[in-house]
Formats: C-alpha cells, structure tokens, sequence
C-alpha cells in the first residue's frame, strides 16, 4: 500500500508552525524553486513526487531536521 509520509509531514510541521501553504510557496519561491500553488497542493496530498530542491528548502525553511520529513507516524510504525 502506498503511503505518504512526505506530504504528510509536510503539511503537519506547516500547521504546527501555523503556516499558510501561500507562506511555504512564496518561501520556495524566493529560493528559486519554480512550483505552483496546485503543484505544492499535490506533493502534500502525495500525487506528485518534490524534488530534492524541494525537500531541502523546505527543511531549511521549517528549520527541521529530514528525519522529521521522513518520518512515520506512531500508527503506522509497528506495521
């Protein structure tokens, strides 16, 4: 079954941090990355894969670590 941790914890750490997903978009933006409102959309609901510009400046900007992008949550750990 495909499961995604990614999108998820991404969209988990923004709320945490009371981020709009506009607020994560401009951020990438500014760093170059080219990606759209509906794209950004997709790769937290987990239809579209991020690319590892992505995923760095998105870590940088929630000042995380990768292990927390990666990360799967206590539900699904023991499966």
């Amino acid at each position: 079954k495909h499961t995604n941790i990614l999108g998820a914890n991404i969209r988990r750490i923004r709320k945490a941090k009371n981020l709009k997903a506009v607020d994560v978009l401009a951020y990438l933006q500014l760093e170059g990355i080219e990606i759209s409102s509906s794209s950004y959309t997709k790769i937290e609901k987990g239809t579209n894969n991020p690319t590892v510009e992505f995923i760095i400046a998105v870590k940088n900007y929630f000042e995380c670590e990768y292990d927390e992008l990666f990360r799967q949550a206590n539900s699904a750990a023991n499966l």
